[in-house]
């Protein structure tokens, strides 16, 4: 004895068709160009930034060595232009074009970087003192 029966039906899958209006198209088609224009813009920026960031690490990096290196001259002779390049060898993205002019003055180290590439430029320049501790503490005994 059943108490319920129940009855099997085939269901269809039902679809659904969504329309869009033809002015919704033609909006788009003026939108996307400014986001994808904008995306490539932020893209750029970060890139440029980003290369900054690493020429003036580098530019430092070679000033305070170069600086340290001058206070112990006549140890060894050194390369302060091949140590900048090998602080920034294979780190770039976008502006890989550098050009870099290192000044040795008798108390300072200037290291001048100038990068470019397609209209965007950027020029660094990062200075270390040499100091003599040695020479200070000698004259004021």
């Amino acid at each position: 004895m059943e108490l319920f029966k129940i009855k099997e039906k085939h269901i269809q899958p039902r679809t659904v068709e969504i329309y869009v209006k033809g002015s919704a198209v033609i909006e788009m088609s003026y939108i996307m160009p400014v986001f994808l224009l904008l995306f490539v813009t932020v893209i750029h920026t970060v890139f440029y930034y980003h290369d900054k960031a690493v020429i003036n690490g580098a530019a430092a990096e070679t000033a305070v060595l170069g600086a340290q290196l001058e206070r112990k001259r006549g140890t060894e002779e050194y390369d302060l232009n091949g140590i900048f390049q090998e602080r920034i060898k294979g780190k770039l993205i976008y502006m890989t074009n550098v050009d870099v002019e290192i000044t040795n003055k008798e108390d300072e180290i200037t290291v001048s970087a100038k990068a470019w590439k397609s209209g965007m430029e950027l020029s660094i320049s990062q200075k270390a003192s040499i100091v003599k501790p040695e020479e200070k503490i000698r004259w004021m005994n």
